[in-house]
């Protein structure tokens, strides 16, 4: 008689081999879902690129970059956390690799240039923080809140891998000697401002002293307002943060008209005057009246005019940005994350930064480098190795078919993420050879999509309603495979990776925009730029995707399909992780041989006995 351990084990294994069956079977259907879905639609969405046409993409070339060689350059991280015995110790760093890509060649088009040994290139910070200061970034120990959930379960050494990242990326385009006009980035830029995105009041570097004066909530306000661009129209003038469009109005050109902008916004002036209360109110920050500032604008009568207290106020913050940056990861200052501050009752004290404020520190990163990248004509390429998002396939073309710009979408299920759909397509296509990449397709629709109200009908909504970031008219997403082998019975694939490209305001200005104002009442007008199918022109795709397959040589298994810069980017961070890890982990050898805590047992066997 078989034992009752058997018995269970085996139920287990029934159980398990049942799921399997079923995800086989659910597989099978999807695979016919997307055949049928392809066929029908879809291949009108999948651009195929001959890359022995060289002679347009080296046009397109020379009249972007102005040059037949172009230096390019690739920024990765790595991080990691140590939990000791009094501490926890917190690790983040970024690495750096360029190139340059010839033109005017047509074979071996890129070589790499090695830094020299006096370039300290590597961005990189080791933070150990006592745990007995570590709940001192919660405003009140007493209170169990969202904020010291984030505490307890840190992920600092995440952030300040991003914040390394984020400098990095920003000092290379900023400094002129080693200006790339062509940047990789491990990250995706729309989803770092997404998920960076933190609200003002949970920001306690409010009151940071910096150059003489300190740090308001209004300076935050006008920080996220950033980027701008006149020829994307950037900020946008959806109702989500419909302030940021009336700030960049207002230091364009000051008095502006409250009817005419409320006009130009098509809301009602009542409405404005509520959405734009964070830049007419003076106490926003808290009710302290030692943390109160001068509002952002003022009215009179019908004219909004902007505070000139607060013209400087991007290039401050800035300023701040760099300022903690730099004695982060480069001066390597143990105190990088402390800072002084007064408490509500006037007296000065010493704070960590919570992640909120690292948070801050890296949207404020993203906008600058964004703007760098402007003002040089930087192509800023963010790739992203894996994801398990429907960006395309549930929320653009949703929202696409509402408005009526697609017809005839076949309803079925599909693959249950972009990928997953994508990576089946050269089973299904037999003409497909890489590489190939989807039409690219606004980064606003990471949040804006179809749902159903509660009387079960549809409407295009965001986030939570209202919420839809990041700007449109900013990023261009896309989805492409540059390894294909069909020389065997079995095609030979690459991951298909996922792209985020940011918009050239000289070229993109002219693509076309769509206007979506079908729950107008809740979300304003929206216009995101679109390549309806694959023979909308794009060259800026067409020259990227060109830069793209030069840089991915297929030399490593691991990482077939994925451009080399990046690779060895992410092997320089590594190879700094793997040099720190093992001082980080014995850093507790010291705490152990003389500790500043002793236990009831240890007192007691220290103790002498007569």
């Amino acid at each position: 008689m078989p034992s009752q351990i058997s018995v269970t084990l085996g139920k287990y294994r029934d159980a398990l081999n049942g799921s399997r069956n079923r995800y086989e079977q659910i597989k099978k259907e999807r695979f016919k879902n997307a055949k049928q879905f392809y066929d029908c639609f879809f291949k009108n969405l999948i651009r195929r690129y001959d890359l022995r046409n060289f002679n347009r993409v080296k046009m397109l070339a020379e009249q972007f970059f102005q040059a037949d060689k172009v230096r390019f350059a690739a920024v990765d991280g790595s991080c990691y956390k140590k939990q000791l015995q009094d501490y926890m110790v917190f690790f983040g760093a970024s690495y750096p690799i360029r190139g340059i890509i010839d033109f005017s060649k047509s074979d071996k088009r890129f070589i790499y240039e090695p830094w020299s040994p006096d370039e300290d290139v590597s961005m990189v910070a080791y933070v150990p923080i006592p745990f007995a200061e570590l709940n001192e970034t919660i405003d009140d120990p007493f209170v169990i809140s969202d904020d010291q959930k984030v505490i307890n379960l840190s992920n600092i050494h995440v952030q300040l891998m991003e914040l390394a990242e984020v400098f990095q990326a920003y000092m290379l385009v900023k400094s002129s000697d080693l200006r790339p006009k062509i940047l990789l980035w491990d990250q995706s830029m729309s989803s770092v401002m997404n998920s960076n995105d933190v609200k003002y009041k949970k920001i306690n570097l409010i009151g940071y002293r910096y150059q003489m004066r300190t740090l308001t909530a209004q300076d935050i306000i006008i920080a996220y307002s950033h980027p701008y661009n006149k020829q994307l129209a950037i900020p946008s003038k959806k109702k989500y943060r419909v302030y940021n469009y009336v700030l960049w109005k207002l230091q364009e050109n000051s008095p502006q008209k409250i009817s005419s902008l409320a006009s130009e916004l098509e809301l009602s002036e009542k409405e404005l005057l509520s959405r734009i209360n964070y830049l007419t109110n003076k106490n926003i920050e808290s009710d302290d009246p030692l943390n109160q500032s001068e509002p952002i604008s003022y009215i009179d009568a019908d004219n909004l005019y902007f505070n000139d207290e607060y013209d400087g106020s991007w290039e401050y913050t800035v300023g701040l940005f760099e300022h903690i940056c730099k004695r982060l990861f480069k001066d390597k200052k143990p105190d990088a994350l402390i800072y002084k501050k007064k408490n509500p009752e006037g007296e000065v004290e010493e704070r960590w930064m919570s992640p909120n404020d690292l948070r801050f520190l890296i949207s404020v990163g993203i906008r600058a480098l964004i703007e760098e990248c402007w003002m040089h004509d930087v192509l800023l390429i963010g790739i992203v190795k894996d994801s398990s998002s429907r960006y395309l396939t549930r929320n653009y073309l949703g929202v696409m078919e509402y408005i009526g710009k697609y017809n005839n979408i076949p309803h079925v299920l599909l693959p249950w993420s972009d990928r997953e759909f994508l990576e089946t397509l050269p089973w299904i296509d037999d003409s497909l050879t890489a590489p190939w990449s989807t039409i690219e397709f606004d980064s606003v629709f990471m949040t804006l999509h179809i749902e159903k109200d509660n009387s079960g009908n549809k409407k295009i909504g965001g986030v939570s309603g209202d919420i839809v970031a990041p700007p449109e008219r900013l990023f261009a997403r896309s989805l492409t495979q540059f390894y294909l082998n069909k020389s065997k019975k079995s095609p030979l694939c690459g991951h298909v990776i996922f792209i985020d490209r940011l918009l050239i305001p000289s070229i993109d200005k002219n693509a076309e925009k769509v206007r979506i104002d079908q729950n107008k009442d809740v979300l304003g007008v929206i216009e995101p730029i679109v390549f309806l199918n694959k023979d909308r022109r794009n060259d800026i795709q067409d020259l990227m995707m060109f830069i793209l397959n030069i840089l991915t040589r297929n030399l490593y298994p691991e990482v077939i399909g994925y451009p080399d810069p990046l690779h060895k980017a992410d092997w320089g961070a590594k190879s700094l992780y793997k040099k720190i890890k093992p001082i980080i982990d014995s850093s507790d050898v010291p705490l152990r041989a003389n500790p500043l805590h002793k236990t009831l047992r240890q007192l007691r066997d220290e103790l002498k006995r007569t």
